[in-house]
């Protein structure tokens, strides 16, 4: 493993996000491929044992050149996918220079830099991608990259045969370390949060998902909430039943979070796109009667009492703004009309906003500079769906443009 052999790079590995991103090492004689995905990107990659990288052709400032598409065919329709526009700069520069090579390594994190697959590979370039690979690039500019991603989605979703044809083929050959591991984390600055286990372990196949993905959300919290404000699966004082599987209690807010999340095995990807659109639907209609159901509780009593752990907890509400966010999977555009009336329906009768995203989009949100900034996505999102009955997906870059 790249993480054992070279502890000393764990610290730039988890500064990056979501992408494609090259590493040189001294003593290595060659570069890398460091590919940091979900979960079931990793999957899917170790089930085909490869996967495939679209070069676009796109125009930006009037310009003919290139932004990346990294496909994960867990479907042969609608694949995972990660958008990379490339820019005048020295990783973009970097990373072109590794996807020319016909061999190299690979190594896949998630998006929590846990180490899950390594692998030789072996690269195909089609004439036309590698034709494509020396287009010239232009110099960053935060409107020419949502112009590029603009312009690689529209491009992915009208491509062709041939555009298939014409990508990347990366085949994954030598598997560098046995790819059944489970990583135990028993640190005790990874365990934080009120009503956290001890220790935790991860593996990158999960038949049960339900605690890997709460702390695995708590986690993702918990690069702009305090610890302390995340609270893991507080229960009801008089039963023990589960209230949610997470509270978020800060100064101003108090934000019921319930979450829910399928299997990572071969099975639930391979299957069809119908069946992964109604499981979606099912488990957001879900969480939305599990949210109702914690709301009662929370309107019964003053204060709130929850217990947490073993100990039973006060929490003033005051003027704390009660908010409910549903964590799903994963959502389909197509589908966003049937997601928004049933949360827009329960806002409105409430008066507490609710609001769904799927696992890559809390990722993007917890990548803000600020909770404030998080509630002030929740919000955009919140008023545009009151306002026009259906719900936005919003695109966020990392210097808070929403």
């Amino acid at each position: 493993m790249l993480t054992v052999l070279y502890p000393q790079i764990l610290t730039f590995v988890e500064s990056l996000s979501i992408g494609l991103w090259p590493l040189q090492l001294k003593s290595e004689p060659g570069p890398k491929l460091l590919i940091k995905a979900t979960k079931e990107m990793l999957l899917t990659a170790k089930m085909n044992l490869g996967f495939k990288l679209y070069v676009v052709p796109i125009i930006l400032a009037g310009k003919n050149t290139i932004g990346l598409i990294t496909a994960f065919f867990d479907d042969e329709d609608e694949p995972l996918v990660i958008f990379t526009p490339v820019f005048q700069d020295d990783s973009s520069s970097d990373l072109l220079d590794i996807l020319r090579l016909s061999r190299l390594d690979i190594h896949f994190f998630d998006e929590h830099s846990r180490e899950f697959l390594g692998y030789t590979s072996e690269v195909n370039h089609p004439p036309e991608a590698h034709q494509r690979l020396e287009n010239s690039l232009c110099p960053f500019d935060l409107e020419l990259a949502a112009s590029a991603h603009t312009q690689m989605k529209t491009w992915f979703g009208l491509r062709s045969s041939q555009d298939d044809l014409s990508a990347i083929s990366i085949s994954l050959k030598e598997s560098h370390f046995g790819e059944d591991m489970v990583i135990i984390d028993a640190r005790e600055d990874s365990h934080p949060y009120p009503g956290s286990p001890a220790f935790s372990f991860s593996q990158l196949e999960r038949k049960e998902p339900g605690s890997f993905q709460e702390l695995d959300i708590a986690r993702s919290l918990g690069r702009i909430f305090a610890a302390n404000e995340i609270v893991m699966n507080p229960l009801h004082v008089s039963d023990d039943n589960e209230l949610s599987d997470i509270m978020l209690v800060t100064d101003s807010e108090i934000v019921i979070l319930q979450a829910k999340d399928s299997p990572n095995t071969e099975k639930i990807l391979r299957n069809s796109l119908a069946r992964k659109k109604l499981t979606a639907q099912k488990n957001l209609f879900k969480a939305l009667d599990q949210v109702r159901g914690a709301l009662r509780y929370i309107m019964s009593m003053t204060p709130l009492r929850v217990k947490v752990g073993s100990e039973i907890v006060e929490i003033k509400i005051g003027s704390r703004k009660i908010r409910a966010l549903i964590i799903v999977k994963e959502l389909f555009e197509d589908q966003y009309a049937v997601y928004s009336p049933p949360l827009i329906e329960f806002s409105r009768e409430s008066g507490i906003p609710c609001i769904a995203l799927d696992y890559g989009e809390l990722l993007a949100y917890t990548e803000l500079s600020s909770k404030e900034k998080f509630f002030q996505a929740f919000d955009l999102v919140h008023f545009h769906g009151r306002d026009t009955g259906q719900f936005p997906r919003l695109r966020i870059w990392k210097n808070d443009e929403l």
